[in-house]
Parts: C-alpha cells; structure tokens; sequence
C-alpha cells in the first residue's frame, strides 16, 4: 500500500510539470486564436465586432499583451480615441518597457483625431506635434493637415513636408502658394526650397511677386536654398523693411543660410530699434561665424522685461550655448507667472538640464486642463524616467486633452530623434 501511494506520487510528480506545461501552451494558443479571429474580422470590415471580441478576451485574461496591442490599433483605425487611451493607460501599467512601434501608430493617431477637434487649443497642439512627431511613414497625416481647415493646421503640415523632405508632396505645396493665408503661403514656399529640387524655380520665382512681404522673404530664403543667389537683395531689403516683424524675419533667414556676405548688414540690425530684430541678428551673426554676437545675446539675458530675457535664453539653447541656464534656475523659483515657469523648464529642457521638472510636475497637478497639458509637453522635452513616469500617472488624467499630451511626450521621449520605429498593425491609418 505504501509503495502504491510512492508510486503514485512520483507519477503525480512527474506529470505536474507536463500538464502546466500543455496549460501554458493551450493559453497562448487561446491567444494566437483570438487575435487571428479578430484580424480577420478586422480584414473583412468588421472593426467593432473584432474590438467587441478583444474586449470580451480582456476581462476574463487582462495581462494578455498580444490582444490589448491589436485591441488598441483597432481602436485607432476606428477613431475610437478614448478607448485606445484606456487601453494603453492598462498596458503601461502592466508593462515594464514601451513598445516604441505602438506608442508611435497611437501618437499619430491622436494627432490626426485632435487635428479634427472643434477646439482651437487642440488643434494647435496637434500641429505642434505633427511637426515634431511625423516621420516618412506618414504622409496619410500630412495629406489631412495640407488639406485642413484651418490656416495654422496647413502651415505647419507644409513645413513638416519641407522638414521630411517629403518630394512627391511638392504639388500640394505649390498649391498652396495661392492659399488665402499669408503664412501658408510663406511655409509653403520655404518647404519648397528645403526639398532641394532645382525644378522648384519657377513658382517660387512666382512667390516672389506676392503681395505679402512675408511670403517674399521666405521665397527668396527657398530660392537661395537652391543655389538662386540672385535674389539676395530681396533679404537685404528686406532688412531695411519698414515693418519690425519683416525686418525680423529677413535675420532669421539670413541666419538659416548662414549668409556671410550679410554681416555687415546684420551688424547694423545689432542697433535695431526693435529688440526682437536685434535678437534674431545676433543670433543670426553667430550662425555665420561672428562668435562676438554672443556676447549680444548673453547681455539680453537681462532685459527689464523678463519674457525678451527668456527669449534671448531660447536663442542661446538654439545655439548650444549654456549662458541662460542661472536665469532659467532662477525663474523657476517662486510662485510667479506659471507659463514663465513651463517656459524656463521647457528651454532648460532643451539643453539637457533637468532642473526644471519638479515644476512641471506642480503643474500637472494645477486646476486647468491647459496648464496641465502644457507641462506634460514640457515633460517630453526634459526626458529621462523620471518624466516618463509622471507622463503615465497622466494618462490616467481626467481630460482628454491632458492624456493626448501624455502621449505626445511619451512618443518624444521613447522614440529616438530622426528615426522611425518598425510600423506593425492591421493596416495604415486613415
């Protein structure tokens, strides 16, 4: 009786390892099974069938990753914002490292469902980070912000085509050199002359009759930009321009062209009347190889008025240059102007200084929706574990708003600059 009851149990020893084992392999069938099931309803057009049947699977097995991702790209395909939020929000919470392929096809998507909000505020945002966020993958996004409404959307998504060098879109910005706002006009003409293409000429040659002298600064830049050196002395006039923001926007563009034959010029713009167009002549000498306009830049740092101080900050940061970081520090302390304050975190952020996450961090926690999703943007630019782990304590926010900025930053951070992550999905969004 006793060797029976040894035997038996060196059976039941023996068998226990195998059954767990065949359990285990039945589950991630089980698993296979439900996403192929709900593929294929998605293939055949039934999106919310195959999303009802993901979400049945995920109550009964809600660690099951494989489901949730598909779940989540569904709901993305099917402009289901919010679900794709909730889901994601159950994932990172489960979930030691990101998935940089999926936090990017959600990203996008936000960005193609905000740039559809009612709300201009939204809208904004959405534009501001198409411009960071988009990659080659994605000209189904920047086809809707070319084609958008609204003037600001069309702007930004023009130069986001000039910033990917996105050619075969160059018929929709020439196009859009007749668009009714200035501003389109200008950033379309400018991504004309980023995609490098001599072809580009003719209609920029064009632009340069426009009735905006916006358009006509950035059409000379784009022609220069392709080796039309002729057109220089529109720029030089250009400075000479009796409106400020003209005059301002001539340096700037001189300085993205490096221009040396402008110092000069730009020298005499160091005792502009305006000091935002001797801001942008400093930093526009320094560009073209005038070091000694730092100097300029580092003495703006301390303007009576604390925001042109703080610009002249953000200046500096394009430039690499340390200087502003004590009075970024600074404007930090205290409870003033909370934008001040998002604004020193964001360009401390820029040159690898950390020190302004602890306020963006308060104003995660302040009453308006706004101020929220501001500093979950100022969070993507400083980086680090830190901010991506009060990023996901966001996602959990009650705004939806604040939860797309999550997003955006968490994207910003996760993915590496310049490259795009490996897309997998059911299909392309739309």
């Amino acid at each position: 009786m006793r060797v029976r009851i040894s035997s038996r149990n060196s059976v039941i020893t023996w068998l226990l390892p195998s059954l767990l084992s065949l359990a285990l392999v039945g589950c991630a069938m089980s698993e296979e099974r439900v996403v192929a099931r709900a593929e294929g309803l998605a293939a055949a057009g039934r999106g919310s069938d195959a999303l009802r049947l993901l979400g049945n699977y995920l109550e009964r097995t809600p660690q099951a990753a494989g489901p949730r991702r598909l779940k989540i790209l569904l709901a993305i395909e099917e402009q289901q914002s919010d679900q794709a939020l909730r889901d994601y929000e159950a994932m990172s919470a489960s979930q030691k490292s990101d998935d940089p392929a999926l936090l990017h096809q959600l990203s996008l998507g936000l960005i193609r469902d905000a740039l559809r909000s009612h709300e201009g505020f939204l809208r904004a945002r959405a534009a501001a980070a198409l411009v960071e966020l988009a990659d080659p993958s994605a000209d189904w996004l920047l086809r809707l912000g070319l084609e958008h409404p609204d003037s600001s959307v069309r702007a930004h998504a023009a130069e986001t085509v000039g910033r990917l060098g996105k050619r075969a879109l160059r018929p929709e910005l020439e196009q859009l050199l007749n668009d009714t706002d200035p501003f389109v006009r200008a950033a379309s003409a400018w991504a004309i002359g980023r995609l490098g293409e001599a072809s580009g000429r003719p209609p920029l040659r064009q632009a340069l009759k426009d009735r905006h002298p916006h358009v006509k600064v950035r059409a000379a830049g784009a022609l220069v930009m392709l080796q039309d050196r002729s057109v220089i002395s529109f720029l030089t006039d250009a400075l000479e321009a009796k409106d400020a923001a003209v005059r301002m926007q001539a340096a700037e563009v001189l300085g993205i062209l490096r221009e040396p034959s402008v110092q000069a010029l730009l020298t005499q713009r160091l005792q502009d009347p305006d000091l935002y167009v001797r801001l942008y002549a400093a930093e526009a000498l320094v560009k073209i190889g005038d070091p000694s306009a730092v100097s300029y830049l580092r003495v703006a740092l301390h303007q009576q008025n604390r925001f042109l101080g703080m610009f002249a900050g953000e200046l500096l940061s394009n430039l690499g240059d340390r200087s502003a970081i004590p009075l970024l520090k600074k404007a930090l302390q205290g409870d003033g102007d909370i934008r001040m304050r998002l604004y020193a975190a964001w360009t401390l952020g820029r040159l690898g200084d950390r020190s302004g996450l602890p306020s963006a961090e308060q104003v995660l926690r302040s009453p308006d929706q706004h101020l929220r999703a501001n500093a979950a943007w100022t969070l993507g630019e400083i980086g680090g574990e830190k901010a991506m782990s009060l990023l996901k304590v966001a996602l959990r926010d009650e705004a939806p708003t604040v939860k797309m900025h999550a997003i955006w930053a968490l994207d910003r951070i996760v993915r590496p600059r310049g490259k795009t992550p490996s897309s997998s999905g059911v299909s392309k969004l739309s």
